[in-house]
């Protein structure tokens, strides 16, 4: 059972029920997305999107000249079929796209504040 870094709390109890994780100069944190600056969330995106460019990038390297070398260090590098399978590695879009809704009320929460109060201002005025 992981312990957020931040809060001490079970990771398993965050909305998102996977940890963001903040790398520090000699460990990683494993924390509640929750518990994330902005900024964190922020770079946790951008880390993310580099390492999918160069997973693309060695698709089409994979694909321009295709040997069981290639194919071998493809999957030292990404993981098996099995394992990805077992859950060894995490589901990446899930981590994404819990970050990104982290972000989004982060800033936001103006705008559903104003959102809010128009609706209530609308209620009135049926």
């Amino acid at each position: 059972m992981s312990i957020c870094d931040i809060c001490g709390n079970t990771i398993s109890k965050s909305h998102y029920h996977i940890p963001a994780e903040i790398k520090e100069l000699n460990r990683i944190k494993f924390v509640h997305a929750e518990c994330c600056s902005a900024e964190d969330i922020k770079r946790n995106l951008l880390l993310y999107a580099e390492n999918q460019i160069r997973l693309y990038q060695d698709i089409v390297d994979l694909i321009k000249d295709t040997n069981m070398h290639k194919i071998r260090n493809f999957e030292t590098k990404y993981g098996m079929y099995e394992e990805i399978l077992l859950g060894v590695n995490p589901d990446r879009d899930v981590y994404t796209s819990a970050l990104v809704s982290e972000l989004k009320r982060r800033i936001s929460p103006l705008r559903r504040m104003c959102f809010l109060y128009y609706n209530l201002l609308s209620s009135f005025n049926r």
